[in-house]
């Protein structure tokens, strides 16, 4: 039964596709996370200016920045043994992690 916030969708709109057509609106569809129909509706509706905003799985993010944390943590105190290269690889690596994870958690991935 159709509530006033869902219209009844009754009616088909037809149109040809090539497969690539078809596996690329597949792939767009599973990206923003909706359902192929509901994309292309919401992409046709929309002008083409349909806003997708991608989901990130918070614990995801979390996990990211722990193990940040943790190559910091792990930084000898005493790192006079290790070479200069060895030290900033281990400083790049961390401040690459950190740095995906808050493009993560800003959504801009």
């Amino acid at each position: 039964m159709p509530t006033k916030h869902s219209p009844t969708r009754d009616k088909f709109f037809h149109f040809r596709l090539t497969q690539a057509d078809i596996d690329q609106i597949n792939r767009n569809a599973a990206q923003a996370g909706m359902r192929p129909g509901v994309f292309v509706r919401e992409l046709a509706l929309s002008g083409g200016n349909m806003r997708i905003t991608s989901r990130v799985d918070e614990s995801a993010v979390f996990e990211l920045r722990r193990l940040g944390a943790m190559l910091k943590n792990l930084y000898p105190k005493n790192a006079t043994n290790w070479t200069n290269e060895e030290k900033r690889r281990h400083w790049d690596a961390m401040k690459a992690v950190l740095e995906h994870a808050d493009r993560l958690g800003a959504g801009q991935e």
